[in-house]
């Protein structure tokens, strides 16, 4: 080997390494940053600041003629760690949350898991109920009688596949338990029935939808969806199980959930699916493909690759459970018809029209605009449970065991 070229791989592991420790101590200093918010009160992010230090690695990075995109990579990818470790430090330095007796149904799987720690973590007492559940883990109890585990319990969340969880409702209301029922699913549409007859009988019922998934590293930024059942108590108890994380906690009927997720959750999948099935009938070879497309293209095929590496089995529900799935549908291959014959008839005019309403629709926000005029808009709740909830069932009568 030419003894310069060894030379340079010698200064450049050397550089490696001081890059290692420079990024060990800024996540250092992220850790300070993190008690210091915490004790002030201050919210983990702040955007203003993140957008700082955007800018600034963008200009030292130009000087090396780095591209906007790749140094906005480099960035964000040290702001989420740094995030990370702001967000440990600030919640391990809070009091714990009073300890509660709670029960995740669907345990073993991804989000049931991810659920499990998080609950243990917050300092709750956890139970796991699934026929998968390895045996007991620190902190985490298996449970084999689901009646008996739910007449224990406080708290109880479904976190079973979407199909699974109705034949789990009805044990649930047979067991006559007196914990707050809660779901995490994508889709609410099979629960309604039971949601519905739960709260007929005075359970206490809610639901939430986290719109994160279980291989987030950090809730920062992240939101979850509370949907109002009618139960105050439900609501209240579900805000309180996340307070002290960083989520972005926000509440909405339960009755607007689905139509909302075709817009935010199931058009976005199904556009990367059909993508990704219009890609595979160029003639250009996928190495060839990449080599030459435009950031446009890469940036559509990354988002492409990491719905169709999801479980398909979610996937499939997400569209085919969801009854404004078929609307959602109808307005695709709407939108998809317009485009074409604008392109392939040659109507500049038309395809101008078409260009000018989707910018009008991105930059006012005329979308979201039109998707909250469907239903109920979205309440934000800052960490805290706003509804005018429907007397409760249990408020007037209580139940009593037969």
């Amino acid at each position: 080997m030419d003894p310069r070229i060894a030379q340079f791989r010698i200064e450049i592991r050397d550089i490696d390494l001081e890059l290692q420790r420079l990024v060990r101590h800024r996540l250092e200093l992220a850790r300070r940053i993190g008690e210091a918010k915490q004790h002030l009160g201050l919210p983990v992010r702040d955007y203003a600041a993140e957008q700082d230090v955007i800018e600034r690695w963008r200009s030292g990075l130009s000087l090396a003629e780095v591209s906007e995109d790749r140094s906005d990579e480099l960035t964000r990818w040290l702001m989420e760690e740094s995030v990370r470790v702001e967000e440990a430090s600030g919640e391990s330095n809070l009091p714990k949350a009073a300890s509660t007796d709670v029960l995740v149904v669907g345990g073993a799987g991804r989000m049931g898991r991810w659920l499990a720690e998080f609950l243990r973590s917050s300092g709750h007492r956890v139970g796991v109920f699934d026929p998968r559940a390895e045996p007991d883990a620190p902190g985490i109890s298996v449970r084999t009688d689901l009646a008996r585990a739910a007449q224990d319990a406080a708290v109880v969340v479904v976190a079973t596949p979407m199909r699974a969880a109705p034949p789990v409702y009805k044990e649930l209301w047979s067991s006559e338990t007196e914990a707050v029922v809660f779901d995490v699913l994508s889709i609410k549409a099979p629960l309604l029935p039971w949601i519905h007859r739960g709260v007929r009988e005075g359970f206490h019922v809610g639901s939430a939808h986290p719109l994160f998934g279980p291989s987030t590293r950090t809730l920062s930024g992240r939101n979850l969806l509370v949907l109002d059942c009618g139960d105050p108590v439900a609501n209240q108890r579900i805000v309180e199980l996340f307070r002290r994380s960083a989520l972005k906690i926000t509440t909405l009927p339960i009755e607007s959930h689905d139509t909302l997720m075709a817009e935010v959750l199931a058009l976005p999948h199904a556009v990367s699916l059909v993508f990704a099935l219009a890609s595979v009938g160029s003639k250009l070879s996928d190495h060839r493909r990449t080599e030459i497309a435009p950031v446009s293209f890469q940036r559509q095929l990354e988002v492409s690759r990491i719905v169709a590496n999801e479980n398909p089995d979610l996937s499939f529900d997400i569209q085919a459970l969801n009854p404004s799935s078929e609307a959602m549908y109808q307005r695709l291959e709407a939108a998809v018809k317009s485009l074409r014959e604008a392109a392939v008839l040659g109507n500049e005019s038309r395809y101008r029209s078409l260009v000018e309403t989707a910018r009008s629709l991105l930059e006012n926000g005329d979308a979201h605009r039109h998707l909250a005029s469907d239903g109920p808009r979205v309440n934000g709740l800052g960490g805290t449970a706003k509804s005018s909830p429907r007397p409760h069932p249990k408020e007037a009568t209580p139940r009593t065991r037969t």
